[in-house]
């Protein structure tokens, strides 16, 4: 009887060991899929960004939001101060930006935190064109144009005028029926024209070399530089089906000073 016992623990006792390495290997397996990593970073960067989010402009049915553009009587030059940036030791601006932002920006760009080099003034003396800017923060993913009325805006996350990259400036065309934005003449400059761009009471001439016209998503044309550069963008191409634009107008131009 010993030996019988004996016998039938002999041979259990491998296939209980195998049993519990499987259980062992399953119940790893199950973790593993319940727990990975999520596949998508959750640090939003520059890139990704979708541009210019902003309202339904109105316009009048049968009206072309770009056609013929009647210029208005410059506006008074923006006499604001420019913004103070915070006390931040220059060797942990960058870090304490991201921190405060939770995502990073190209380096010496424009953000919300410090609001070092954010322009206040642009000038396009041929089309009446003379308007303060502001920063346009981003927000949810993307830039935040709806409080600029008649301002234009400093997209965040691009470079401060008079620097070797692209400062990016946008503005509505339309604000309401009949109610033209700041850059709705934008389709009437060429080659040769001139954008001046203020930091407080430094001016910054840029000549207009470069226009086209792109899909709403494109952000290529934010990108940074390695030379100075301006970019102006407006809405395009108004849709009645879909109630919004489809495309932007880029405008650029390089530093000349």
């Amino acid at each position: 009887m010993k030996r019988k016992l004996m016998a039938v623990i002999g041979i259990a006792s491998p296939l209980l060991l195998l049993g519990c390495a499987a259980a062992v290997v399953l119940t790893s397996m199950a973790c593993w899929f319940l727990l990975r990593p999520e596949e998508k970073s959750r640090i939003i960067k520059i890139i990704p960004l979708a541009p210019l989010a902003t309202s339904v402009a109105q316009v009048t049915p049968g009206e072309s939001a770009a056609g013929d553009f009647a210029p208005t009587a410059p506006q008074a030059p923006a006499t604001e101060a420019v913004p103070e940036a915070a006390p931040i030791p220059p060797a942990t601006t960058e870090s304490v930006v991201e921190q405060a932002l939770g995502f990073a920006l190209p380096a010496g760009s424009v953000n919300s935190v410090t609001l070092e080099g954010v322009a206040t003034r642009v000038v396009i003396t041929k089309l009446g064109v003379d308007t303060p800017v502001v920063l346009a923060p981003i927000q949810n993913e993307t830039w935040q144009v709806d409080h600029l009325g008649q301002a234009v805006g400093h997209l965040e996350g691009t470079a401060p005028p008079g620097s070797n990259s692209n400062i990016v400036l946008a503005g509505h065309v339309t604000l309401a029926a009949g109610v033209y934005g700041p850059f709705a003449g934008l389709g009437q400059l060429t080659t040769g024209d001139m954008v001046t761009v203020y930091y407080g009471g430094q001016a910054f001439n840029y000549m207009v070399d470069n226009f086209q016209t792109v899909d709403r998503t494109a952000i290529d044309v934010t990108y940074p530089t390695n030379t100075g550069q301006v970019t102006l963008i407006t809405c395009n191409n108004w849709s009645s089906e879909e109630g919004r634009y489809l495309e932007r107008l880029i405008v650029k131009g390089h530093l000349v000073n």
